[in-house]
């Protein structure tokens, strides 16, 4: 009985001591700060996991064609881009002003699937700065833009034409 209420008292003592600390302010607070590694790491295995389970039953309606890509293209250039980077640029103040800071997927490419990415889009990343576009956009370019990012690391050449900077002259 005494190994219950210790471990009891244990079990409500952090949480409690957690947010004791926090309503003081003694929280860091500044998203220009990198966040710890295993607060990343726990992070994105919880968003990963729970993106996997939602987007289980749902399928693309779009088949992955140039013109589709090429349109979800489009769409990222016009609403993602100033966050997440563009033709080889990492975006200044996505990589540096979020906290966690925002993917940068011109340095590495989105590992989710294109279902995954629709509901990350659609609905957003709690706490991660990540808003949702759920009445924002149609479902149909949500769709659009989830086909290209899902497809970023093999696009098919006419896309990546359009995707990578120019080379200089």
């Amino acid at each position: 009985m005494r190994f219950l209420t210790g471990f009891l008292l244990g079990v409500l003592a952090l949480p409690a001591l957690g947010v004791a600390i926090g309503f003081r302010g003694a929280l860091p607070i500044a998203a220009t700060t990198l966040p710890a590694e295993w607060e990343t790491r726990l992070a994105d295995r919880a968003v990963r996991a729970s993106l996997a389970r939602e987007a289980e039953w749902l399928k693309n309606p779009h088949e992955m064609t140039d013109e589709t890509l090429l349109a979800g293209l489009k769409l990222y250039r016009n609403g993602c881009a100033g966050c997440h980077g563009d033709r080889g640029q990492p975006s200044h103040w996505g990589a540096r002003n979020f906290y966690p800071p925002a993917p940068q997927f011109v340095e590495r490419p989105p590992t989710l699937s294109a279902p995954q990415m629709f509901l990350a889009v659609k609905h957003g990343i709690r706490y991660s700065g990540m808003g949702g576009w759920d009445g924002e956009m149609a479902d149909d370019d949500i769709w659009r833009v989830a086909s290209f990012l899902s497809r970023l690391d093999s696009l098919p050449p006419r896309v990546t034409e359009a995707w990578k900077p120019s080379a200089p002259k």
